[in-house]
């Protein structure tokens, strides 16, 4: 896969029961990170592992671009957004951005998640 991104080919991440054993989103990308992580550990030392920040591209924009402009903030995309609290994922620290990201993808789950929006409109509230 990071090949295939390296190339400019289009790449998405998702989820499908058909295809796994659970629907998260989380979960997929959290699954990604570590099954690179063991091709690049036990097979492949010359192609980087996937990074947090790659599976979180892969299972937003980069899957989004397959139904269109979706998958991003940026001026021109529908609004489709899951809004998380992780407020309950305690940690002894203040934590970054991205530490926060890292976070949500290996600890937080659908209790997490306090709304949810499809085309600016919102259809779940917690």
């Amino acid at each position: 896969m990071k090949t295939y991104l390296a190339k400019g080919m289009k790449v998405g991440l998702g989820t499908d029961l058909a295809a796994g054993s659970s629907l998260s989103v989380f979960r997929a990308m959290a699954m990604a990170v570590q099954c690179f992580k063991l091709r690049w550990r036990l097979l492949d030392q010359s192609v980087a592992p996937l990074t947090a920040e790659e599976a979180f591209y892969l299972a937003t924009k980069g899957g989004g671009e397959f139904f269109g402009k979706v998958g991003s903030f940026e001026e021109g995309y529908e609004f489709d957004a899951v809004v998380l609290d992780d407020s309950a994922i305690r940690h002894p620290q203040e934590l970054t951005v991205k530490e926060r990201l890292e976070r949500a993808i290996y600890l937080a789950g659908d209790q997490n998640t306090v709304a949810k929006f499809i085309g600016g409109k919102e259809i779940f509230r917690k």
